[in-house]
């Protein structure tokens, strides 16, 4: 079976790459109040979306760029994606309660 794409741009060579970066993207999208991450908490811009602005730069690059990058995204912790969440819907997630 075969899954296109139909919202990726022309110039993306990697669509599973750039799949899971504009995930990340989404979900690490901006600073709270406090100048944190709103999704895992960590001082603003967070190693996550960082590392997601990269892949999604990578994933218009040739293959071998986009493949070593896949390897770091699925090297993240879990605390940075949604892997280890029970609740996916969250998105107001804190680290520490106030």
């Amino acid at each position: 079976m075969v899954d296109v794409d139909e919202a990726a741009p022309a110039d993306i060579v990697d669509r599973l790459l750039w799949r899971d970066a504009q995930q990340m993207l989404g979900r690490h999208m901006a600073a709270g109040r406090d100048g944190n991450c709103v999704w895992c908490g960590w001082h603003w811009p967070c190693s996550a979306r960082r590392l997601a602005e990269r892949a999604d730069a990578v994933s218009r690059r040739p293959w071998r760029e986009a493949w070593t990058l896949r390897h770091d995204l699925n090297s993240l912790p879990a605390a940075m994606t949604d892997r280890g969440r029970a609740d996916r819907g969250n998105h107001n997630h804190r680290r520490y309660a106030d």
